[in-house]
C-alpha cells in the first residue's frame, strides 16, 4: 500500500466536523468553555471558514476574556455580514473591554442603527459615553437600556457639590429689659397636628399642600410594572458592569424566595415545603416523599408540561441543550409563552392569557404569572432583550417569544408586506405581534 504524500491535506469528514462542533456547542451551554474551546477550535481547522462554528468560538473567547482572539474573529463576522445588528453589538462590546472607545462607540452605533430596540447596546455606549464624560448622551442611552442604578450614579456625578456652610454669625446678648417692661406673652401657642401623628410630635404643614409621608410621591402607588421589567431585563443579561464579578458556583437569586439555585453547570436545584411546579421531563433527581400530578389548568396549551410536585422535598431539574434564567417577582407579573416555562413556586398565582390572531384562528400561549416568589425560563438559544418604549415599538415574530413585561400591548399584525422583509414563520402557525407602550420583550430571534 502506497504512503500518502505528507504534504496532502486528508479529506474533509462531516462526521468527524460535526462531532466536534456538537460536543464544543454543548460545552458552552453547560459553561464548560475550556473543553468548548478546544473542541470548536478543532472544528474550525475543518471548516475555517463556517459561520456558526466562528460565532460560537467568539462566544467562548468573550467568556473567558480571551478578547483579542474574539476580535478577530468578529471582526470578520461583522464584515462578512454588514446587516446583522448582533455581530455589531459583540464586536462593540468586545472592543470596549478593551478600551478602544472610538471604534467601540462606531460598531455600537452601527447596532443599533440595525435594530433600535437591543438593550444591550444602549447599556454599553452609555457606559462608553460616561468613560468619556459626556453624561447627557450617556443617561440617553442608560434610561433607554433601563439601567437605572447607573442612570442614578451617573447623575451624582453629575450634580455640582453642595456649598461649604457659612459659620454661624455671632449674635451680641441683648441688654436686659428694665423692670416694667418685662412682660410674658400668656396665650397658649397650639402646633397643628394631625389624628395619625403620634402624641406629641408636630406635622409642619404648608398652606394649600396636603401633609406626605416622607420620601412619598403618590402614597400607595408602586411601578410594579416598571421594576418588573428591569428584574426580566437583569435576569436574562446578567450584565457584569463595572467591577466585572464572577457568577459563584452557586448562584442564588435574593428577595421573595430563596428556593431556587441555579448552579453554574446548569441545574436548577429547588428546595421546597409544600409544592412546587416543574417541566415534565426536565426532573434529573430528587428527594423526599413527593407525588406529581398534572396541572388541568394548563391542558390544550402550551404550558400543559408543568406538572405540580407536591410534599417536602428537594427537586434537581436540567434541560439539555436549553439556558435558564431565574426571576424574582415581589407583587408584580410577568407574561411567558408557556413551552419556555421551566418552574414556577406555589406562591405565585398564574392564569393563560393567549394572544389571539382572530382573521386565521391562531394563538399564542401566554401564561400571566403575578404576585410573590420565583420562576425559571428557559431558552433553546441566547435570547435578546428588547426595550419597548413609545417612541419606539417593537415587532416581531409569535414563534420568537420567549417572555414580555411593563407597560405594554401587543396586538397582531395583520400586514401581508412583512413576510417578504422578517423572518420566515417556520410554524405555520406563526404570526406577527406588534408590542406598544414601555416595557421589556425577551425574543429568541
Amino acid at each position: 500500500m502506497p504512503e500518502r504524500d505528507p504534504l496532502v491535506a486528508p479529506p474533509f469528514d462531516q462526521g468527524v466536523f460535526l462531532l466536534h462542533y456538537n460536543r464544543g456547542r454543548e460545552a458552552f451551554q453547560e459553561a464548560r468553555y475550556a473543553e468548548a474551546r478546544r473542541e470548536l477550535e478543532n472544528a474550525q481547522r475543518m471548516r475555517p471558514d463556517d459561520a456558526d462554528v466562528l460565532n460560537l468560538l467568539g462566544l467562548v473567547y468573550f467568556k473567558t476574556n480571551a478578547f483579542p482572539e474574539a476580535e478577530v474573529i468578529y471582526r470578520r463576522l461583522a464584515d462578512e455580514n454588514p446587516n446583522v445588528f448582533i455581530l455589531h453589538s459583540n464586536l462593540g462590546l468586545i472592543l470596549f473591554k478593551q478600551g478602544k472607545l472610538d471604534e467601540s462607540e462606531t460598531f455600537l452605533l452601527r447596532a443599533i442603527e440595525l435594530r433600535p430596540n437591543y438593550a444591550k447596546s444602549h447599556l454599553y455606549l452609555g457606559l462608553l459615553y460616561r468613560q468619556r464624560r459626556k453624561y447627557a448622551l450617556a443617561l440617553e442611552h442608560l434610561r433607554f437600556a433601563g439601567a437605572d442604578k447607573i442612570v442614578r450614579e451617573v447623575e451624582a456625578e453629575i450634580r455640582p457639590q453642595s456649598p461649604a456652610p457659612l459659620p454661624m454669625p455671632v449674635v451680641p446678648t441683648p441688654p436686659p429689659l428694665r423692670r416694667e417692661t418685662q412682660r410674658i406673652n400668656t396665650q397658649k401657642i397650639t402646633p397643628i397636628t394631625d389624628a395619625r401623628t403620634a402624641p406629641g410630635r408636630t406635622m409642619m404643614t404648608q398652606p394649600g399642600k396636603v401633609p406626605m409621608p416622607a420620601g412619598s410621591t403618590q402614597p400607595g402607588v408602586i411601578d410594579t410594572a416598571h421594576t418588573a421589567a428591569r428584574k426580566l431585563q437583569d435576569a436574562v443579561d446578567e450584565t457584569q458592569l463595572a467591577d466585572d464579578k464572577r457568577l459563584d458556583l452557586a448562584h442564588k437569586i435574593e428577595g421573595a424566595s430563596k428556593t431556587f439555585t441555579l448552579h453554574e453547570n446548569g441545574f436548577l436545584e429547588i428546595n421546597f415545603g409544600r409544592s412546587v411546579h416543574v417541566k415534565r421531563g426536565t426532573v434529573s433527581s430528587y428527594s423526599g416523599n413527593l407525588k406529581f400530578v398534572a396541572e388541568s389548568g394548563l391542558l390544550g396549551t402550551t404550558a400543559q408540561t408543568l406538572v405540580k410536585a407536591v410534599g417536602q422535598g428537594k427537586i434537581f431539574v436540567y434541560e439539555k441543550g436549553r439556558k435558564t434564567f431565574l426571576l424574582d417577582l415581589n407583587e408584580e407579573f410577568i407574561y411567558v409563552e408557556g413551552s419556555n416555562l421551566l418552574a414556577l413556586e406555589d406562591t405565585l398565582t398564574y392564569r393563560v392569557e393567549p394572544i389571539y390572531d382572530s382573521t386565521y384562528q391562531r394563538k399564542i400561549d401566554t401564561v400571566k404569572i403575578f404576585g410573590k416568589g420565583s420562576l425559571a425560563i428557559s431558552t433553546h438559544i441566547e435570547p435578546l432583550t428588547l426595550r419597548v418604549t413609545r417612541e419606539y415599538p417593537l415587532s416581531i415574530s409569535s414563534n420568537a417569544l420567549v417572555a414580555w413585561t411593563g407597560n405594554v400591548i401587543p396586538t397582531v399584525m395583520d400586514d401581508k408586506s412583512l413576510e417578504n422583509v422578517m423572518i420566515e414563520n417556520v410554524d405555520e402557525a406563526g404570526f406577527k405581534i406588534r408590542f406598544e407602550g414601555d416595557g421589556v420583550v425577551v425574543s429568541e430571534q
